[in-house]
């Protein structure tokens, strides 16, 4: 079955049921031929028509009309009134009527004229993983409340209620949740469909979700075991400096990322943020489920949303990761080339030596062949020499900060050598530092049976 729009599919005595002496009506999914579903409800709008029907006969003209509706296209009705304005206390029997009410929001009056309940008609605009549970808040700081249903939302949300009723007003905001186990996340505010306050009609949120190909490990994995138990997030109401490209930049949300790869820190934070408790490993609390969001793949680059910054991350990640500063500024590492230097067997092992210096015709006397030559940096500005102790050692290089063999950012003819004595003869090879990930030079040395 679906969603009930049809008036002549509420029956009396089956989906519905009315009690003039205490001036209520009840939907029911219960009894045999019903044609309610709980989980899609019925239209106010095919509710209201239904009632029209019936106040068109004598079995119910003796009682007032049970509701108004204002508008049918907004969602805007009233109960407890009737067009004229007459107040006469007709109410919804229990709250499962209210919760298979859909596409609209009511008013409740008793037979005075008091407002008693507001609700506000809640419609996800989207689509979301069939199963997914929808959540929201009614106040920025009020704790994540599930939708009645699965699936997407489509529920009257009470958002007032008198002092009989509850004793509150939170019409001023509202926000909803999707956040699914291997889905990419959404959350909606009033503003994303140019409201700004919620009422008696229907309030839409930007809901949808989808497979996240990013995540990859299950919640018990990331729950148990390494790396992800040492990645961790720590709010602050302080500016925290951190180092991008020589200049510090503040930032209010450290995530720990442990060493971890992008994919991995990402998979732990969509973790977190998934939790109905407190994810903040510092002194303050923040509950996971109603938090912002923190980090985005773009492609292959991660994001991090304004004032986050990412310690503890991979070298060979360090240029596929953007950092939004507090003030909304993006920040980016200088890019580091990277690869691996290669060499035949023989020259591997105890007393071996390799160096890695610049060709670059500078004529300064410190290149390749010159008695000042001088060695490549790394990024950390260590030479990038030393014993061979494998067949491929990998490198980085600061491509966009080193000045040493020419112009920063620009590429550099580089020459390496290596040798081990009573091995390998002196090996040379050339190549070149380019702006890339995937550099290689390889030396292949002779052997050296000459050696004594």
């Amino acid at each position: 079955m679906a969603k009930i729009t049809d008036r002549a599919s509420l029956i009396i005595g089956t989906e519905l049921f009315i009690d003039e002496a205490a001036r209520t009506f009840e939907l029911s999914d219960l009894g045999v031929g019903n044609n309610l579903v709980a989980t899609d409800g019925v239209t106010i709008q095919a509710l209201y028509s239904k009632l029209v029907d019936l106040w068109a006969t004598s079995t119910y003209q003796d009682s007032p009309f049970p509701m108004n509706a204002l508008d049918a296209l907004s969602g805007q009705y009233q109960i407890g009134i009737d067009a004229g304005g007459n107040t006469n206390g007709w109410a919804p029997l229990n709250d499962f009527t209210r919760q298979v009410m859909r596409d609209g929001g009511w008013e409740e009056y008793d037979d005075v004229g008091n407002l008693l309940r507001v609700y506000a008609g809640v419609v996800g605009l989207g689509s979301i993983s069939v199963g997914s549970q929808p959540y929201y808040q009614i106040t920025p700081s009020s704790a994540p409340v599930d939708f009645t249903f699965t699936d997407q939302a489509n529920e009257g949300i009470q958002v007032f209620g008198n002092i009989d009723n509850g004793s509150f007003d939170n019409r001023t905001f509202f926000k909803g949740f999707v956040r699914e186990q291997g889905k990419i996340f959404a959350d909606s505010v009033l503003a994303d469909t140019g409201k700004v306050e919620t009422g008696a009609f229907i309030v839409n949120l930007l809901l949808s979700n989808q497979d996240d190909l990013k995540i990859n490990e299950t919640d018990a994995n990331i729950a148990a075991n390494a790396p992800y138990t040492g990645i961790v997030v720590e709010y602050f109401s302080t500016d925290q400096n951190r180092l991008v490209g020589g200049t510090n930049y503040p930032y209010r949300i450290i995530i720990n990322g442990n060493g971890a790869t992008l994919e991995q820190i990402y998979e732990k934070i969509q973790y977190l943020l998934r939790q109905n408790s407190d994810i903040d490993n510092g002194l303050g609390t923040v509950t996971g489920q109603t938090a912002d969001a923190l980090l985005a793949f773009v492609g292959e680059t991660l994001a991090t949303a304004v004032g986050v910054y990412v310690d503890n991350i991979q070298q060979a990640d360090s240029n596929r990761i953007e950092f939004t500063d507090q003030n909304g500024v993006v920040r980016t590492n200088p890019f580091t080339a990277a690869g691996n230097l290669n060499f035949n067997a023989i020259m591997v092992g105890a007393g071996s030596s390799y160096r890695l210096m610049y060709s670059t015709p500078t004529g300064a006397g410190n290149d390749y062949g010159e008695a000042g030559a001088i060695s490549v940096n790394d990024a950390s500005g260590a030479e990038i020499a030393g014993e061979i102790t494998s067949g491929t050692i990998g490198f980085d290089f600061d491509y966009d900060g080193d000045a040493l063999g020419g112009t920063a950012g620009t590429d550099k003819a580089v020459t390496l050598i290596g040798i081990r004595p009573n091995a390998s003869k002196f090996a040379v090879a050339t190549g070149t530092l380019t702006r890339s990930k995937a550099l290689t030079l390889s030396l292949v040395a002779e052997a050296d049976r000459a050696y004594i």
